[in-house]
């Protein structure tokens, strides 16, 4: 072990197996200990599948930490500034952007932010302050006080520019394309008393056109408005041809199962890209299964396309707008959906690959979960999520196309 300065803390991460002492089922700890051996135990949450610590811990480490709704600053003030929004995995460091494997969340006690921060981050961008020892999970850590014009040289941007805020200034129409998730003889998920997947789709995907349809300034349009069977491939290139020079949007539903744990629920919302963690691959490897049907075949992950796709997406800004497009999304049905927020996912997605427009896949909820899957087959609930999804359209065209915006226009 190098020696540590006077300045220096030791953080050390005891994850759950350490030792036999801490119960398999029990949360890991993570352990601070000061430069004059003062030590502090703090819980790491897991309860979306990633390590998480509140963001109280950062001023504990001598961060000044300001939250202005989901906006947070984490700062050292006239040297960083650290920038994050509760939903989303992109964060600024003064004003390069980069891009967090998972994203901030909200819970009672507070905000919560993935260990990758601390871990991997801090690190690499400050390594005059902070070594990580992943083999011992150690990280050292040093007073932020002391920076002082010691930062380290900013790295490429890894993520998407910032996108224009306040209100667009086109005025001409907007297309909305929505997609019903599977149907005639992919039936997608199956939950409790028989519900299917294709028709919780349907139905919230009839009720969001119907909502969306009353906005004069909106062209709504549906991939299937029946149970009918549409190919994975063809949906993309129908909303393509439909939104025509327009500027448009495409939101396919679905709702979501894992059936050996029946306890997950809640709500995500996906872009297109490259998949992340393994639930990001298992869930596009769920809603990707349709291309084993007859006549199908096809596996977008080895399109010798989908390279070039995804270079298209960043160069357009597609897929940045995609990524706001999801958090909107996120936002609204976190207003009423009873069931925890999980976040803005990505994956390679074979019913986005080619919709050449913003585009996200909103899974609903869980029909594998007991009380989650009853629930997305009541009217109720579908009416509630089809108000929540055609909110966050209108609010993304508020956005979307950019324009320079008038004084007093809205930022997100």
């Amino acid at each position: 072990m190098k020696t540590m300065t006077r300045t220096m803390a030791k953080v050390f991460l005891v994850g759950a197996l350490a030792s036999g002492s801490v119960s398999a089922q029990q949360a890991p700890s993570l352990r601070v200990e000061r430069a004059d051996g003062s030590m502090t135990d703090v819980t790491v949450v897991r309860e979306r599948g990633y390590a998480a610590v509140q963001l109280s811990l950062f001023v504990d480490l001598g961060w000044t930490v300001n939250e202005s709704g989901n906006e947070i600053s984490i700062a050292v003030p006239n040297e960083i500034d650290i920038g994050l929004r509760v939903g989303s995995p992109f964060f600024h460091w003064d004003g390069i952007v980069f891009q967090l494997a998972d994203a901030p969340y909200r819970e009672t006690n507070g905000v919560l932010l993935p260990l990758q921060l601390l871990t991997e981050f801090l690190p690499n961008r400050l390594p005059d302050l902070y070594e990580y020892d992943g083999a011992r999970a150690l990280l050292r850590a040093g007073d932020p006080a002391l920076i002082g014009g010691r930062q380290v040289d900013a790295a490429p941007p890894t993520g998407p520019e910032a996108l224009p805020v306040g209100r667009s200034t086109y005025s001409g129409p907007r297309v909305v394309i929505i997609d019903a998730g599977h149907g005639g003889e992919d039936p997608g998920a199956l939950g409790p008393r028989g519900i299917r997947e294709k028709d919780v789709a349907l139905g919230i995907a009839l009720e969001l056109a119907t909502i969306l349809r009353r906005n004069p300034g909106l062209e709504v349009h549906m991939i299937r408005d029946e149970d009918v069977f549409v190919d994975l491939w063809q949906r993309g290139e129908i909303a393509t041809r439909l939104k025509g020079d327009k500027p448009g949007l495409f939101v396919s539903i679905h709702a979501n199962s894992i059936q050996n744990q029946r306890s997950t629920r809640g709500f995500e919302t996906y872009f297109l890209s490259e998949a992340r963690t393994e639930h990001e691959r298992r869930v596009a490897a769920i809603e990707n299964a349709p291309l084993s049907l007859p006549g199908q075949g096809a596996d977008p992950v080895d399109e010798p396309d989908l390279d070039f796709i995804l270079r298209e997406l960043r160069n357009l800004d597609h897929q940045h707008w995609s990524n706001l497009l999801a958090e909107m999304t996120q936002e609204e049905l976190d207003e009423f959906h009873p069931g925890p927020n999980r976040g803005v996912k990505q994956g390679i997605l074979a019913v986005l690959t080619n919709t050449l427009m913003p585009s996200v896949l909103v899974e609903t909820g869980y029909l594998s979960h007991e009380e989650e899957g009853r629930l997305l087959g009541e009217r109720s609930f579908q009416t509630n999520a089809a108000r929540s999804i055609a909110r966050a359209v209108e609010r993304f065209f508020q956005r979307y196309p950019p324009g320079s915006s008038p004084a007093g226009g809205e930022d997100r």
